[in-house]
């Protein structure tokens, strides 16, 4: 009986603890897309780890992709993306050159390849145009494209997501361009594993409702502040430190789980680590061109689909802190699963200061 007990309170808490020990995972392509009446070029950057795993070019298997693989495994790549990208021309596909590969990182220092694919009609002006890019998705089924598409002087944003594709004189709407920034917030913060980790550290100790409330809630406040300083560009903190303050934040919220697991008020060191936090997902938005008329719409939308996604995640705990509070070796429990979180804190805090 006992041994059942120990198997059902394993199967409330291992969901939660059983995450990548890779934070901030969201998959992504990034593409800036111009289009004139006789030529598509579709530029593009795609992460390495994901190439890597569907092209196997780390031959030599040390955990990287270095410059000689990079040239042996060139046919490969262009043979992917030229599978992957396509134009359209009233239904009718348009010829296709690629040109060339080159390694390039982001801010944060992760591993992409460069290239592009240039579609062109040199004989006669593009009629109605769709633009397909399906990237990856054969590899991490939740990977998406963010793209900047340029036509006519105006840049839009799009997001290439499960096969989707853009019609170049389709104008997305007030509510798609909302609704795609809601559905990139709640993906943010469903694969950004170290925010999740935080949140567990943070109501791990449990609480009335009330209480845990007003921890969510300060968060919730310390993250939008943040969010839109750095988004609006009002607020600049290189990434690295941002990533490493993260990190840190729950190796202290994990410390104070173990030693002080009735400290009074964590809703104030919740709302200062709520604004480091915010800069963090921040960093999501940082690629992606806001439309200047929307604004204030995306970001808000984008802000939405985080506190969605944090809501899920709280609500999804609460049952199983609740039970927990009710056993015996309760402050066992919550010491234990601390020390994991304090364990994943230090690997993110590691692998961040060092670089990699």
């Amino acid at each position: 009986m006992q041994i059942n007990r120990h198997f059902r309170i394993f199967h409330l808490v291992a969901p939660f603890l059983a995450c990548p020990l890779f934070a901030h995972t969201v998959s992504l392509t990034y593409a800036e897309i111009t289009a004139d009446e006789h030529e598509v070029r579709f530029s593009l950057r795609l992460p390495v780890p994901e190439l890597d795993l569907l092209l196997n070019l780390d031959s030599n298997h040390d955990g990287a992709v270095d410059a000689s693989e990079l040239s042996a495994g060139r046919n490969q790549i262009e043979q992917y993306v030229m599978s992957k990208v396509g134009v359209l021309d009233q239904s009718r596909p348009v010829a296709a050159a690629m040109g060339g590969i080159r390694p390039w990182k982001d801010p944060a220092g992760h591993p992409f390849i460069q290239t592009e694919a240039v579609f062109s009609s040199p004989d006669r002006k593009f009629g109605r145009v769709t633009l397909r890019c399906d990237m990856l998705r054969d590899v991490v089924a939740s990977h998406q494209t963010l793209a900047k598409i340029t036509t006519a002087g105006e840049t839009r944003d799009f997001v290439f997501q499960n096969g989707r594709n853009f019609e170049m004189d389709a104008s997305p709407s007030t509510f798609d361009t909302i609704l795609q920034f809601i559905r990139m917030g709640v993906l943010h913060i469903f694969t950004g594993y170290d925010h999740i980790a935080f949140l567990i550290g943070v109501v791990m100790i449990g609480g009335s409702f009330k209480t845990i409330l007003k921890v969510v809630t300060s968060f919730t406040i310390a993250h939008s502040l943040t969010l839109a300083l750095a988004t609006l560009g009002m607020v600049s903190i290189p990434s690295r430190l941002i990533e490493s303050g993260i990190a840190l934040s729950i190796m202290y919220i994990a410390v104070e789980n173990i030693w002080f697991p009735a400290v009074d008020r964590r809703w104030v060191i919740t709302f200062f680590f709520g604004l480091i936090h915010g800069f963090g997902f921040a960093s999501a938005l940082r690629e992606v061109h806001l439309p200047r008329q929307m604004l204030a719409a995306s970001l808000v939308s984008f802000n939405l689909g985080v506190e969605a996604g944090q809501l899920c995640i709280v609500a999804l705990l609460l049952p199983a802190l609740f039970y927990i509070s009710r056993l015996r070796f309760h402050e066992a429990i919550v010491r234990g699963c601390s020390a994991v979180i304090f364990a994943l804190g230090s690997f993110w805090l590691w692998e961040r200061v060092s670089g990699s």
